[in-house]
């Protein structure tokens, strides 16, 4: 028999954080994206921040935003 049949071996157990599911989608009103794309235009705002902090994607916020923007009914 082979010496390393009567050595010691160790292993790792790896654990792994379960993935995140997908959010449910949420319907906004319009007034509460006016309101957030307000936020998110106001003098030194953090898009990102204010997204997350309710819970939205940042990217959908800068949509909401940039929408708003093109079609003039905010003004940066």
């Amino acid at each position: 028999m082979s010496d390393s049949v009567n050595h010691h071996r160790t292993f790792e157990v790896l654990t792994a954080e379960p993935v995140r599911s997908r959010r449910k989608p949420r319907h906004w009103s319009d007034e509460q994206k006016a309101q957030l794309v307000a936020e998110a235009l106001s003098p030194g705002a953090n898009v990102s921040a204010i997204a997350r902090s309710q819970g939205l994607d940042p990217s959908q916020l800068y949509a909401w935003r940039r929408k708003a923007l093109s079609s003039g009914s905010l003004r940066h």
